[in-house]
C-alpha cells in the first residue's frame, strides 16, 4: 500500500504486515493500523492487545466519508476506548458512526498516506504533532485538515494530557461542549445583552453518567464573555452530575465515621426538612440522622483547615443501590473557575446568593428599590419600552451585596427574576440584569411545544404544553408537584404570576446606592470573613474531572452548612428552622405566614 511504501524509504529499520505482538521490541515498535470503515470492534481489540503488550500503535480508519488518523497511544495513557466514547457521546445520530463509507480513490490514499506519514516521523522522533493530543481529521476531497482533541474519559484513573486549554473541551465530533450558537436578541430585548448557547455531549450513551445536554452564558457587549460563561456552566454541570470511578466513596453513618475517628460532617446541621414533612404522605426523601447511613465523600474546610466528609447527595445525583433518597443535590453552591480558589469563591456567592434571595422571598416584605444609574440605563435603552425593570437590593446578615433584578415583559406579562452577589453593588446589580434577561430565553423555549418538549425529557415534572399559558391550573394549589426549579419558570409562562408577586415589586420606596455594603475584593478570605463571623463553616468538595483538569479547569462544590439553599416550592427546607426563625425575628411573623408562591429562579 502507498502508506507502506512511504515508510520503507523514511529510514525505518523495517516495516511490514506484524504477525505477533509477543515478539516485538516495544521501545523501538510501532503498530499502524488501517481500515477502510469505522471498524470500532476490532480497533477496540487491537487496543487492548497493544495494552497487555506495551506496544505503542496509531489507529487509521474511515468514518463519514473522512479518514480519520490518531490518536498516537501509548500504552497507560489516552486509548481507543476514549476516542469511541468521545465520539459516541458527541454524535448528533449516533447510527451514523457505523456506517461504512465508500472507497477511496488512488490519489486520495496516497495523499492520505503523505500526510500520515508526516505527522507519524514526528511522533516518533519526539516532535510536536497533533497526534498526541487527539485526531487529525483528513478530508480528501479537499485537501483539508482538522485536529480534534481526545480528553481522556474519566471513567478510571491513568495519566492526563500535558497542560491544554479550554479549546481542547470544544469539538463537534470529540468534544465534552459539541456546539456553540449565539441566541440572537429578540424584538424589544437589549441589544447589547449577549446570549450564548452550547451543547454539551451524552455521557449517558458510554457511561451512567446523567449530565446536562445544554447551558446557557450572557454578558453584557461582549459574546466571547457570555461563550466563557456558557462554557463554564457546562463543564461544572459535567462535573457536578457524576463521582468519578476512582474517587473515594466512604459508606456508613456519621455515629460510625465517628467512632473510626473520621472527620463528617453532623448531619444535624444540615437544612434538610422538618419532621411534619417527612410524615407527609408519598413524600419521597427520608430523614438523614447520624445513624443514618449514606455515601460520603471528603471535602475541605476552609474554616478549620482540614478535611472533613459530607453526605455525597449534596454534590451529586448518584446513589449506591438500596441507599435512601435523603435529598436532591444542593442546586447552589457549584461553580466553575480558572483555580480552585476562584471556583470556590463563585461558589460561596451562590451560596450567600441562595440564602439570602430563599429567606427574602419566604417572607413578605416591601423593600426600597434601587434608582438604576446612567450606566446601566444606557445597556438596557432599548429594552425599556417593552420591559419594566426593578432592582431590589437584599439585605443579609453577612453584609455582602446582593442584588434581585425583575425584568418584566409588558406585552406577555412574563415576571423573571436575576439574582447576584458580588463584592461591589453595582457589579452585583449589573450581573443579576443580565440573568433577569437571560431567563426571558427559557421562558421562550418553555412557551414553545417543541421546545417544551425537549425539556421535558429532561426534567420530567414540567407539565404538558398549554396554548392558552394558565400554567397555575395544571399545578396544585399548594404547590407540592413543583418539585423542580425549572418547574417555577413554567408557573411564570402564566400571567397572573407575575400579579401574584406584583405587589413585592410595584411602587416601592427609593433606597441609595450609597446605603449599600461592599467587600472591596473578589476574594475567597474576604467573603469567608463575613460568613465565618457569623459562626457559620465553610466547606468545599472539589468536583473537577481528569479531563477537565487538563483542559486548565476546576470544578468544586461550596457548602456552608446551615444556610438555605434555593428549593423548589414543593420540597421547601425547613429543617433546622433556620427559614421561620430568620423570618420572625425580621417581621415577628409565624410558620403560617411564609410565603409558599414558587420564585422564579433556576
Amino acid at each position: 500500500m502507498p502508506l507502506a511504501e512511504l515508510l520503507t524509504v523514511s529510514g525505518y529499520a523495517s516495516v511490514g504486515p506484524l504477525r505477533d505482538l509477543s515478539e516485538v521490541d516495544t521501545k523501538t515498535t510501532v503498530v499502524v493500523a488501517a481500515f477502510d470503515h469505522p471498524a470500532h470492534d476490532e480497533l477496540t481489540t487491537l487496543d487492548s492487545l497493544c495494552a497487555e503488550s506495551g506496544v505503542r500503535w496509531l489507529p487509521l480508519r474511515r468514518e463519514r466519508g473522512r479518514v480519520i488518523a490518531g490518536p498516537a497511544i501509548t500504552p497507560g495513557g489516552i486509548d481507543f476506548g476514549d476516542v469511541a466514547a468521545r465520539r459516541r457521546a458527541a454524535a448528533p445520530d449516533p447510527p451514523v458512526l457505523d456506517i461504512v463509507p465508500p472507497a477511496l480513490g488512488p490519489g486520495d490514499v496516497r495523499w492520505v498516506s503523505a500526510m500520515l506519514a508526516a505527522h507519524l516521523e514526528r511522533w516518533l522522533s519526539g516532535g510536536r504533532t497533533a497526534l498526541t493530543a487527539g485526531e487529525i481529521d483528513l478530508d480528501p476531497a479537499d485537501l483539508t485538515e482538522v485536529r480534534r482533541p481526545i480528553l481522556p474519559v474519566p471513567d478510571r484513573a491513568r495519566p492526563v494530557p500535558g497542560t491544554l486549554d479550554t479549546a481542547s473541551l470544544i469539538d463537534d465530533r470529540t468534544g465534552i461542549v459539541t456546539g456553540i450558537r449565539e441566541i440572537p436578541p429578540s424584538p424589544g430585548m437589549p441589544a447589547r445583552l449577549r446570549v450564548c448557547a452550547v451543547d454539551v455531549a451524552d455521557m449517558r450513551r458510554v457511561s451512567n453518567w446523567p449530565n446536562d445536554r445544554q447551558a446557557l452564558g450572557a454578558a453584557w457587549h461582549d459574546f466571547d464573555l457570555a461563550k466563557q460563561a456558557a462554557v463554564g456552566e457546562a463543564v461544572k454541570r459535567y462535573c457536578g452530575s457524576w463521582l468519578a470511578p476512582d474517587r473515594e466513596v466512604r459508606f456508613g453513618s456519621y455515629e460510625r465515621l465517628a467512632r473510626y475517628g473520621v472527620p463528617a460532617l453532623d448531619p444535624r446541621r444540615l437544612n434538610l426538612y422538618s419532621a411534619e414533612q417527612y410524615r407527609s404522605p408519598d413524600f419521597p426523601f427520608t430523614p438523614l440522622t447520624t445513624d443514618s447511613d449514606c455515601s460520603w465523600v471528603e471535602g475541605f474546610s476552609h474554616t478549620t483547615g482540614e478535611s472533613v466528609w459530607v453526605p455525597a447527595f449534596l454534590v451529586s445525583r448518584e446513589r449506591q443501590a438500596g441507599e435512601p433518597r435523603f435529598a436532591d443535590p444542593l442546586p447552589a453552591g457549584l461553580a466553575d473557575g480558572d483555580s480552585a480558589e476562584q471556583a470556590v469563591t463563585s461558589g460561596l456567592e451562590e451560596v450567600l446568593e441562595g440564602d439570602t434571595t430563599m429567606l427574602w422571598w419566604a417572607d413578605t416584605p416591601r423593600l426600597a428599590r434601587l434608582p438604576i444609574p446612567d450606566g446601566l440605563r444606557s445597556i438596557i435603552a432599548d429594552a425599556t419600552e417593552g420591559h419594566e425593570v426593578t432592582l431590589i437590593p437584599l439585605d443579609n446578615e453577612f453584609d455582602v451585596p446582593v442584588i434581585a433584578a425583575a425584568v418584566l415583559d409588558r406585552v406577555t406579562r412574563r415576571l423573571s427574576f436575576g439574582f447576584a452577589t458580588r463584592p461591589d453593588a453595582l457589579e452585583a446589580a449589573k450581573t443579576a440584569l443580565a440573568a433577569g434577561f437571560a431567563s426571558q430565553h427559557t421562558y421562550r423555549t418553555l412557551d414553545s411545544e417543541r421546545g417544551l418538549s425537549g425539556l421535558r425529557r429532561e426534567h420530567g415534572d414540567l407539565k404538558p404544553y398549554r396554548a392558552d399559558r394558565r400554567y397555575l391550573d395544571s399545578y396544585r394549589d399548594d404547590f407540592a408537584d413543583v418539585t423542580d426549579l425549572l418547574c417555577q419558570h413554567q408557573i411564570y409562562l402564566d400571567p397572573r404570576a407575575g400579579g401574584r408577586v406584583a405587589p413585592r415589586l410595584r411602587n416601592l420606596p427609593e433606597r441609595s446606592w450609597d446605603e449599600l455594603p461592599a467587600l472591596g475584593e473578589r476574594r475567597l478570605k474576604a467573603y469567608r470573613d463575613r460568613v465565618e463571623a457569623r459562626g457559620f463553616e465553610v466547606i468545599s468538595v472539589d468536583l473537577t474531572t481528569c479531563d477537565v483538569a487538563a483542559a486548565g479547569h476546576h470544578v468544586g462544590h461550596t457548602l456552608v452548612p446551615g444556610l438555605v439553599p434555593p428549593f423548589p416550592a414543593g420540597f421547601p427546607l425547613r429543617g433546622n428552622g433556620r427559614i421561620t426563625s430568620v423570618t420572625a425575628r425580621r417581621r415577628r411573623r409565624t410558620r403560617r405566614d411564609l410565603n409558599v408562591f414558587p420564585l422564579p429562579r433556576a
